[in-house]
Order: structure tokens, then sequence, then C-alpha cells
């Protein structure tokens, strides 16, 4: 389980600093009687998915209160065609208004990432475009490594929402907040894949997200590399690299009072959304199978069958 080294004040007095989440929630008849909001600044939940039959019921429970999409997921939720995508992206705007609805450009260049964006933005006010961080030169050689933090800045100056994905360090996560995104979404589950598969088993756990040349491990001559800080990459046991990752950046984050919201993404099990929190999530995104099992546990079970039982003396 993760565990934070130290207490860290300055997560909450940035979290004072921020919207309540809850504002909204409550009632006249509530406040009629006096009743505040227990959770006005708890975190949020998103759901990972595109699929609305998935997604209702737990928006009208109260579990959820946004959600994050991306072109697979809209393919499982029947989109064939990017109007048929389009179509399906403006429904969830309107079923979740006002809550955010994250919408994946699949543009790359910058231009046609501005321009993509501007038309994503158009289908809800409560429409956020994901623009990822980095990757460019994977994808072209040629690219400019800056393309995503570039096209952050112009949708800022806009007015158009961004959350900054493929985070997987605090640098990253760091430039996104100065370039003007509102959130940014590291990814837990690939860095403990990653580091599962590339790790040399004779070194710390999480090496292979810490190479440097004068640990013999050099990517280049003369080229230092270091994917992560030590705390993250080899601070623990590999699975809690992610979430060590959140506290890292909620911690730089709440240094500098910065607001630009943490949405961990990538999430593998139910756990993990616990240990998001305990590290300073703002938001936790899971995909909706996860979700619909929120409120599970085998105790919660026997319990309620044991007071169901014993409640039958009443007529009940």
């Amino acid at each position: 389980m993760f565990t934070p080294p130290v207490g860290n004040a300055a997560l909450f007095h940035r979290r004072a600093l921020m919207a309540p989440t809850n504002a909204h929630l409550g009632g006249p008849a509530a406040a009629a009687r006096g009743l505040e909001h227990p959770a006005m600044r708890a975190p949020r939940l998103f759901a990972d998915s595109a699929t609305r039959a998935d997604v209702e019921p737990l928006l009208r429970a109260g579990i959820i209160n946004g959600i994050t999409t991306n072109p697979t997921l809209l393919r499982k939720a029947g989109a064939d065609s990017w109007d048929g995508a389009k179509r399906i992206m403006a429904d969830l705007c309107a079923l979740f208004r006002p809550h955010p609805v994250s919408l994946e450009l699949t543009a790359l260049g910058e231009e046609a990432m501005v321009a993509q964006a501007t038309e994503l933005a158009a289908l809800g006010d409560n429409a956020v475009i994901k623009v990822p961080v980095g990757g460019y030169r994977a994808v072209d050689p040629k690219a400019d490594p800056h393309t995503g933090l570039k096209v952050i800045r112009r949708l800022f100056e806009r007015g158009v929402r961004v959350n900054t994905t493929l985070v997987f360090n605090t640098a990253q996560a760091l430039w996104a907040a100065n370039a003007g995104a509102v959130y940014v979404s590291p990814f837990l589950g690939r860095l403990s894949d990653y580091a599962h598969a590339h790790d040399d088993r004779a070194r710390p756990p999480g090496n292979s997200l810490a190479w440097s040349r004068e640990e013999g491990q050099g990517q280049g001559e003369g080229e230092d590399v270091a994917f992560e800080t030590p705390y993250v990459a080899s601070g623990g046991p590999v699975r809690d690299i992610g979430a060590r990752l959140v506290f890292e950046i909620a911690t730089v984050f709440a240094n500098y009072r910065i607001t630009t919201e943490i949405l961990a993404a990538s999430i593998r099990n139910a756990t993990q959304m616990t240990e998001c929190f305990v590290a300073g999530a703002d938001i936790v995104t899971v995909p909706a199978p996860i979700l619909a099992r929120v409120a599970d546990h085998p105790l919660s079970d026997e319990g309620l069958l044991t007071f169901a039982k014993d409640a039958k003396v009443f007529g009940a």
C-alpha cells in the first residue's frame, strides 16, 4: 500500500485555493434545514468510458461527475466514422453538463490539432480537449517535440480547457500547467507496466525509469537519461510507482499554489483509487466496470445479510 514519506500541509492549503467540487449538491430542502454538503471539497471520480449505458447509471447515482473518452472507447461505444464519434461525444456532453467531458484529439500537427480542438470544443460548453504532452517525435522524427505544449498554450489563450495526457513525470506536468492546462493526467498503470517489462531484476525496482550514464546504463555516447526522480522510480515497490508520481506532482503543485487539477488515469483496480487520493490526486478516472463495484465489499455483504435476517422479526 502506498504511504507518503511525510504529511504535507501544503497539499491542504492548495485544496483550499480551489473551487468547491460539490457546491451544486444539496438542494433547497437541505438548505432549509441548514445542511451544507459535508464533502464540498472532496476529490472527484470520473468514468473512463464513452458508452452511455455504462456511465449514465453511475452519473444518476452520484458516483461520478465527469468522464474521459478516447478513440478506442468511442469505437467500443459504436462509432465507425468521425461523424459518428462526434455524435456520441455531443450526446455525452449534453448528458453530463455541467460536468467535464474529456475529448481526445486524433490530429497530430500543431495547426491541425488547434483546428480539431476548436471543432470538438463546440460540441458542448463542458467539453475538455485532451492533448498529449509529448511523443510527437516517436511518430514523426521531424516533428517539433514541443507541439503539445504549444497547442495547450494556444488553446488556453482561446479559452479552451485542456486535459494534458500521457504525463509520466513531474516535469511534464509542470510544463503543461505553465502552458495553461486545466488538468494533467499522469498514467499510473502504464508506469508500473513499463517497469515490470524493462527492469533489470538485479537492480532496485523501477530502475528502467532512472537510467543514467554514471551508472553505466547510458543510452548514447555522452548522454544522460533520467525519466523519473529516484523517489518515483525506485522509492518502493513497482506497483506504487504511479501513486508516488501523483504525490510528487501534488507536492510540487502545492509548493507553488498551482491549481491545475491532477487527474490520475490508467487505473487498474479499485485499490489504486484510494492510493491516488492518499497521494493528493484531485480526480481519478476509472474504467466503468471497476466503478460499478465501488460499493462492494464482502463484509458489507455479510453485514447486510445479517441485518436483513434480523429485521424479519419486525415484519420488514
